[in-house]
Parts: structure tokens; C-alpha cells; sequence
């Protein structure tokens, strides 16, 4: 996830962070800072203390300063984020409920409801209104729970 910020003081700051090797490059107004650890940065003799990450809020310390780069999700993308993973392991771990309307638990619908859960705050984090905020949400819960259902639907055979 890349993420731009215009500082008064140290100009264009751009960090990046993969999100598959979560391997982060910091540049300062256009000067690539070397890493020292995975969150210490040096550019032009001054430490960079990286505060946080990209999904949950990312702040940079240089010197004395604290430069907010991504902030801290909302508490309600905090709920619609988590809301697959709840509902599919107290859900799918009930044999009751699984009755009326079977999806995945266990293992499997743990890993769906946080890959679920994931999805949707960084697709919530990069929307700008609300309203698409809370359209994500609504969509990847959707989503996931369909995708648990259509799974348990083509496990039951094989089980039973």
C-alpha cells in the first residue's frame, strides 16, 4: 500500500509497504531512506521510527516530530471488518444454526472470515465516503458468508 503526504518541513514523504512480503520503503523528499531494522529508517543523518502499520493507522518519527501518513481506521470499518470472522466461527460451530443455514467453521471458516475480514478494511481503508465505506462492509460480510455457505453446500455430501 503506497501512501503520499506533503509535510511543510520535510517536504514529499512516500512510504510503501507490500502487502505480501510487508518489505517497506521510505522516501523523503526524494531521497530513498535506508533501512536499519524492519522499523528504523536513516535519511540525510536522521532516524526514522516507523509507528504503527498501513492497515491500522501508520505514523513516522523523525527527530521529534510525529507525521501521521495513513490514520487509524473508524471504529465502525473496525466492526464491518470484523463481522464475517464473528459471525462465521460462532455460526459455523453451532450445529443448531448450522441447521437452518450451513456454512464452513472450524479452521476453514476461520481462515475465510479473516481473509473476509482483511478484504474489507483495505478495501474500507482506500474508500473516501461512507456511504462506500458501509457498502463494503455490507458487501465482503455478503460475501464471505455466501462463500461459507456455498463450501459447507459441497462439503455435506462428502461428510455425510
Amino acid at each position: 500500500m503506497k501512501e503520499f503526504v506533503q509535510h511543510p518541513i520535510y517536504g514529499e514523504i512516500v512510504y510503501n509497504e507490500s502487502f505480501w512480503t510487508g518489505k517497506k520503503t521510505l522516501t523523503i523528499n526524494g531521497v530513498c531512506a535506508q533501512p536499519v531494522s524492519k522499523k528504523e529508517f536513516t535519511v540525510e543523518g536522521k532516524k526514522v521510527v516507523i509507528i504503527g502499520s498501513s492497515l491500522m493507522g501508520l505514523k513516522l518519527q523523525i527527530d521529534n516530530d510525529i507525521i501521521e501518513v495513513s490514520p487509524k481506521p473508524k471504529w465502525y470499518e473496525i466492526v464491518f471488518a470484523v463481522l464475517p470472522l464473528i459471525f462465521l466461527l460462532t455460526w459455523g460451530n453451532s450445529t443448531a444454526l448450522c441447521s437452518i443455514f450451513p456454512v464452513v467453521g472450524g479452521a476453514i471458516g476461520g481462515a475465510l472470515g479473516g481473509i473476509g475480514s482483511t478484504t474489507s478494511l483495505l478495501l474500507m481503508k482506500n474508500a473516501k465516503s461512507l456511504l462506500t465505506k458501509l457498502l463494503i462492509g455490507i458487501g465482503t460480510f455478503v460475501g464471505t458468508v455466501l462463500i461459507a455457505f456455498v463450501l459447507a453446500l459441497l462439503m455435506i455430501p462428502l461428510i455425510a
